[in-house]
């Protein structure tokens, strides 16, 4: 099997035309269906076990809803025309701390769905000027437009939506 590449290893290239926007925020709209879906029926004991010291899948699940606020953020530093986004916590405490596994999944689920929902309807009626608003990623040392952050988020789930699956089949 292919190990997944660790996040923090990633490169991204953004150089797709704007009229991918509606694309990707599909992508964007998707997620929760794709976790409702693959976690329907599972036991609490699977979604609780931790796994070579990483994060259990109700970890996972919370670190999505936990980084709604950092992309709500940098949608507000594009639009604030900030020159540089603001930066992750690659510490990640605020999972680390959030005691997920204590929380029904429905909990979790919930959580998400309102944060990523208030997102989708603050993003799907952008028009191009705003898509193309342009900033600095602090990580990345690399300019993104908001397009492109959104891009980036979709890759972000797609990633923690791969850990899932592959803590599922462990």
């Amino acid at each position: 099997m292919i190990n997944q590449t660790p996040w923090i290893d990633r490169k991204f290239e953004f150089n797709f035309p704007v009229g991918l926007f509606p694309v990707i925020v599909e992508r964007l709209r998707g997620t929760f269906l794709q976790l409702e879906a693959m976690l329907k029926n599972i036991p609490d004991e699977k979604l609780n076990k931790k796994q070579e010291g990483k994060w259990s899948i109700k970890e996972v699940v919370g670190h999505l809803h936990d980084l709604e606020e950092l992309w709500n953020g940098r949608i507000d530093d594009f639009l604030d025309h900030k020159n540089t986004l603001r930066a992750a916590d690659m510490s990640n405490a605020k999972t680390t701390l959030a005691n997920n596994n204590s929380k029904p999944l429905v909990e979790l689920f919930g959580q998400f769905f309102t944060a990523r929902n208030s997102l989708i309807n603050r993003i799907e009626k952008f028009d191009e000027t705003r898509a193309l608003l342009t900033a600095l990623h602090p990580r990345l040392k690399q300019p993104m437009r908001l397009i492109d952050s959104l891009f980036f988020i979709a890759e972000h789930d797609d990633h923690e939506l791969t850990k899932i699956r592959q803590l599922l089949i462990n």
